[in-house]
């Protein structure tokens, strides 16, 4: 004679009180604020004609040294935001040029340099 296979039951239950309410909400809160910020770390559309003297100087160390340690550097677009008392670049590759928007980029398309108050490479990050 057959058995038959056991089953597991999945139970759903709602919250019942005011305060499990506010809980799931703050989680559903959070999770929206989470997937925001995640949005908020692509790369911004910034005007390179804007940036300063220094600003362009890091950006043209911090080109040198994509240069030196990637193939890609001619099709790399920088981003760059201060850093203590240096700064630290986001050279972006681009795989779409046609594209718009995040749509240009890899996720894992990315190196961090950081330019130090000296204007020398500090540190190198690879996004591997």
């Amino acid at each position: 004679m057959r058995r038959p296979l056991p089953t597991r039951a999945i139970r759903i239950t709602f919250p019942k009180s005011a305060s499990q309410s506010s809980a799931l909400g703050a989680f559903a809160a959070a999770v929206l604020v989470l997937s925001l910020v995640s949005v908020g770390c692509q790369p911004n559309e910034v005007d390179p004609a804007s940036y300063t003297r220094e600003q362009k100087d890091a950006i043209a160390t911090a080109t040198r040294a994509v240069r030196q340690n990637e193939d890609w550097a001619d099709r790399a677009e920088y981003r760059i935001q201060k850093s203590g008392d240096g700064w630290q670049v986001t050279a972006w590759r681009v795989e779409n040029p046609a594209a718009k928007g995040n749509a240009r980029y890899v996720p894992w398309g990315f190196r961090i340099i950081v330019i130090d108050r000296r204007g020398q490479v500090a540190e190198y990050k690879n996004s591997k």
